[in-house]
Parts: C-alpha cells; sequence; structure tokens
C-alpha cells in the first residue's frame, strides 16, 4: 500500500451512486464571501507542476549521513535535515498536484508517468529517512536531534520505519504499477450485445425487465479484468507483509494505516452490526423505498447546487474558520465537480501541503448533495490542517467522522432544500448511513477473508463476496465489488466507513436531543487533525467507543424510533 509519509487522502465510497437529487430552486448566489477572493494568493488553476530534483534531494541525503560520521557538525547537521524537510514538502506537494491532474484525465500518459515516478521515488526517499534519522539517534547528535523535533517526532519515527524498508522497494514498484493498470481499466468501455445493439452499463434501460441479463454479462467481463489484477495485488501485498515480518497482510494494512483497534476488534463490531442493524436496514428498505425514490425523482438541486446552502448553514451555526475554509475553496478554485471523459470516477479530498486542500468529485458517479457535505467535512479538516511534515499521519476513521458529521448535520437545511421531500431525504441520509455502517464491516471480512487465504481463484473471490453481502444486506452481489476503488487502492480502508457512521449517527442522536451540544462535539472533533488516535479523540469530545460500548444498540434503537419503523 503506498500511503506517502501515513498520510491519507480521504476517499467517498465508490457504490454509493445515489440516483437523483434534490426539491425548491438553490439560493442564486452564496452569501457576502468572508474573505476577499482577491486576497486568496493560491490559485489551483495557476499553479503549475514542475518535477522536484530527485538527485538534489539524493545528494542531500547523502550529506546527511556523511555528517553523522562527522564530529562538531550539529548546526550543519540539523540545518541539513530542515532543508532534506522543505523538499519533502516540495515533493508531496508536486505527487499530489500529479495525481490530481492525472485523475482529471487518465489518458495522459504523462501525468500517469509523473505520478509513478515520483510515488516510486517517495517509497525510497521515506526508507533513506528513516535510515539518516536513526544514524542521527545513534550519533552524538541524538540529543540535539530530539530537542529539535521533540519525542513524539522520534516515537513516530520509530514506528514508520517497521513498515518500510529497501527490500521492499521494488515490490511497492509493482503495487503503484498495478494500481494504475486498475485505474485505467476502470473506465474502460466494457459492452455487451442486446436487442441488436452493442450496449455499455450506461445504454442501460432499468425498467426493462430483461436488463439484467446484459447488466450481468458487461459486468462479469469487468470484473474478469479487474479481478485478476486485484489477485496480482494481493500476492505483491502478501509478499511486501511478509518481508517486513508480519504474518498477516491484515496485521500489517492496519498498522499502516495507524489504527489503534485490531482486525480482532473489527470482527467483533461486525458481529454487533450485523445483529443490530441488518434487519433494521431491511425494514426502512422495505417500508420506504418506493418514496424515496418518488422522492428523488421530484428533485431538482444537483451536486452543483448544494453549495450556497451549505454557506449557508455554514453561516447559521459553524465557526467562521468553516466559513473561511468554504471561501478558500471557492476562491482559490482548489475544487473540480465535473464528469468529463476519463475522469476518474471518484469522490475524494486531499491536501496540497502548505498550499491547502483539493475537492475531487466526478459528478457522473456521485450526484446526491450530501456528497458535497461529506467532502467538504474532510476539506475543511484539511484546511485547518495547514501543513504537514515527513512523518506526521491523519486518522483515517476520525477523517470520515469529519465527513460523514457534517452530512447529518447538514440535514438542519433540507427544508429549504427538498420542501415537501424534506423528511424523506432525511430517512434517506440516515438509511445510507446504516448501509455505511453495513458496507464498511462486510468489506472488511470480505478482504480479511480474502488476505487470509491468498490462493483463491476469482470465481471463489465473487462468490465468497456474494456470500457476505447477502448476510448482511439479505441478497448477493458477486461481481460489483471490483467498483470500490479502495480494495486496490488502500486495502481496509472500507472499515472506517462503519467507525465513522456508527459515530456520525451518534451525533446525529446527540442533534435529536440537544443540537447546540452536537455542534459542540462535531467542533471538537474537526478540530483534531494529525497524529491523533481515534478512540482517543471520540474520548476527549465525550463521545462512545464503538467496540466496547453498547452504542451500536442504542444507535438502532433510536433510529426505529425517529424514523417510524412499523
Amino acid at each position: 500500500m503506498n500511503l506517502k509519509k501515513g498520510f491519507i487522502t480521504a476517499l467517498s465510497l465508490s457504490l454509493m451512486l445515489l440516483s437523483g437529487c434534490q426539491s425548491a430552486p438553490a439560493p442564486t448566489a452564496p452569501p457576502e464571501p468572508i474573505i476577499d477572493s482577491e486576497s486568496v494568493s493560491f490559485r489551483f488553476n495557476d499553479f503549475t507542476y514542475e518535477r522536484p530534483d530527485l538527485d538534489a534531494i539524493n545528494a542531500l541525503l547523502d550529506q546527511g549521513l556523511a555528517l553523522c560520521a562527522q564530529t562538531g557538525k550539529e548546526q550543519e547537521l540539523l540545518a541539513l535535515y530542515d532543508e532534506i524537510m522543505a523538499k519533502c514538502k516540495e515533493l508531496e506537494v508536486m505527487d499530489t498536484l500529479a495525481s490530481i491532474k492525472s485523475d482529471m484525465d487518465l489518458s495522459d500518459e504523462y501525468y500517469e508517468g509523473e505520478v509513478n515516478t515520483l510515488d516510486n521515488f517517495y517509497t525510497k526517499f521515506d526508507n533513506r529517512m528513516n535510515t539518516l534519522t536513526g544514524e542521527i539517534l545513534a550519533s552524538e547528535y541524538k540529543d540535539a536531534f530530539t530537542e529539535r523535533w521533540g519525542e513524539e517526532f522520534i516515537k513516530r519515527y520509530e514506528i514508520n520505519s517497521k513498515l518500510n524498508s529497501p527490500a521492499i522497494e521494488a515490490l511497492s514498484e509493482k503495487e503503484t504499477e498495478l494500481i494504475q493498470q486498475y485505474s485505467k481499466a476502470l473506465v474502460a468501455d466494457y459492452t455487451t450485445e442486446y436487442k441488436g445493439k452493442t450496449v455499455g452499463l450506461n445504454d442501460l434501460d432499468f425498467t426493462d425487465s430483461n436488463v439484467s441479463e446484459p447488466y450481468y454479462a458487461i459486468y462479469e467481463q469487468k470484473n474478469k479484468v479487474l479481478g485478476e489484477l486485484y489477485r496480482e495485488l494481493i500476492q505483491v501485498r502478501m509478499e511486501i507483509a511478509h518481508t517486513l515480518g508480519y504474518e498477516s497482510y491484515t496485521d500489517y494494512a492496519y498498522d499502516l494505516l495507524g489504527r489503534d483497534f485490531t482486525k480482532e476488534d473489527a470482527a467483533a463490531f461486525a458481529d454487533k452490526v450485523k445483529a443490530s442493524l441488518s434487519k433494521l436496514y431491511a425494514a426502512i428498505d422495505d417500508q420506504y423505498y418506493y418514496d424515496i425514490s418518488d422522492a428523488k425523482a421530484d428533485i431538482t438541486v444537483m451536486i452543483e447546487d448544494s453549495i450556497p446552502y451549505l454557506y449557508e448553514r455554514l453561516q447559521a451555526e459553524f465557526p467562521k474558520e468553516m466559513q473561511e475554509a468554504l471561501n478558500f475553496m471557492l476562491a482559490s478554485d482548489t475544487y473540480i465537480l465535473d464528469n468529463r471523459p476519463s475522469m476518474m470516477q471518484a469522490g475524494y479530498s486531499t491536501i496540497l501541503n502548505g498550499y491547502g486542500p483539493y475537492m475531487f468529485i466526478n459528478t457522473s458517479a456521485y450526484r446526491d448533495a450530501s456528497t458535497l457535505f461529506h467532502e467538504f467535512g474532510h476539506y475543511n479538516n484539511f484546511y485547518l490542517m495547514h501543513e504537514s511534515i515527513w512523518n506526521d499521519g491523519n486518522n483515517l476513521d476520525l477523517a470520515e467522522v469529519h465527513s460523514q458529521g457534517l452530512e447529518v448535520l447538514m440535514m438542519e437545511s433540507y427544508e429549504e432544500m427538498y420542501g415537501k421531500n424534506a423528511e424523506l431525504m432525511k430517512i434517506d441520509l440516515l438509511q445510507n448511513l446504516v448501509n455505511s455502517v453495513l458496507q464498511g464491516c462486510v468489506e472488511d471480512e470480505f478482504q480479511q477473508r480474502v488476505y487470509a487465504n491468498p490462493d483463491m481463484t476469482l470465481d471463489e473471490i465473487n462468490q465468497l463476496h456474494g456470500d457476505l453481502y447477502e448476510q448482511y444486506f439479505g441478497y448477493p452481489v458477486y461481481y460489483e465489488w471490483i467498483e470500490i476503488h479502495h480494495h486496490f487502492e488502500t486495502p481496509f480502508y472500507y472499515i472506517s466507513y462503519a467507525t465513522s457512521a456508527i459515530s456520525a449517527l451518534e451525533i446525529w442522536r446527540d442533534a435529536v436531543i440537544d443540537r447546540s451540544k452536537a455542534l459542540d462535539t462535531y467542533q471538537k472533533l474537526s478540530h483534531f487533525t494529525l497524529n491523533v488516535d481515534y478512540l482517543d479523540a471520540l474520548s476527549q469530545a465525550g463521545m462512545s467507543n464503538p467496540f466496547s460500548s453498547d452504542i451500536v444498540d442504542e444507535i438502532a434503537d433510536t433510529l426505529a424510533k425517529e424514523i417510524k419503523l412499523k
């Protein structure tokens, strides 16, 4: 898994393709900006990519190692380390910029090549930074270095050094190559013959009672291509874990993601979820499916129209710095809402270190306004982050509370957005969050089982996914799991949608009782940015531990009452 400096880009769920969006016309314009657009010094559209001087970075590392072997070079070494840190920041920024440019057009071979070059270089750079830091700590400069960078920095180094090694560099390059192959294969055309015509997924009429025939013919074809890439990735990742001394790739991935809970905790949590939420989800679906479908068909507010509603809600209830984050996003062009050809089918937020966040949403894959609210929760947290250094890391489980928590708090604007359909759209969002919990658990269990049996055939993998999905949702999904890019790009990410959705639903439950308390809780959580543990942040914000508490059952009870299930 190629995560630069343990820093995690926040991604939206791939299978939550919400049809139709929202009633009542959007406000014609957002309120008066918090800051003047002319005062924004950084504009994404004016930002130019330039490959960093990789040879110069290596030369600095060589110089640092040479200084470690000399005496009386304390000031020179500390100054050099600062310079390397600055070069690291430049490397990260340009790597992220190239990645965004590549995602905007997956057919662009130049940026694909740059991402590949910089990702592979970063893996080597990370190893060399571990080596240099280790040499400094073993030298006469240890005390001065510790005073300069602090004990926490050194603890992060000690953890990081176990998660990377020169011995896995070739494997990491192969992993990056396979991920790039997946991204391109994901957006390729897959077709079949139906009623005398060549059709793709976008050509299918789902009111046709026989549409399942071409649908599954196309997905079997797509699954075969992407599924075999997945099997290759499994083998590469197993070798990475074993090379680093891990018996289990799952344990390695959980450590790499900075989890403060184990795969066993996740499995026990999944058992609670199955027992409390599977039937509840089915009951909501049975009672409201057609009403919600009719409401969505009546709704006209699209994802692009939702920014003014977000602006107004932030002004009404949220800290001024959140308003500033949105204004910065609009003034600096650090977002894209588009469905241009060859654009990566994803929604995510990331950060150009030291410059600001960036929001990326493919509107052919994500149409619902709640996706924008979700991604802005990430964007705001990145905005508060400002800048990070080499071995800083954000917490994935907490990051998803930032996004999903904002989604539930934005329900306060639904009457204005959706009019007569507001209540049904609230139920739809709550059901989607329950879906997030269930899907997070089922995909994590799926991955745990696959990596525990890495020689499974593709047919066996598909059957496993179908069987597990039926346990959680009551019906099988055999082929479509290949659409979830997290499986390919960031294994074991998905359980974070479950843990965080439970925490977001706790914020919703609190808002039902005392909205001001829920807003205060969310504000506390959104200010946790770098180097913080999920469970510790929950504790500091006065929230429940999803693994040791009864919060899953409590939320299930509140949902059943508020949604008025029969």
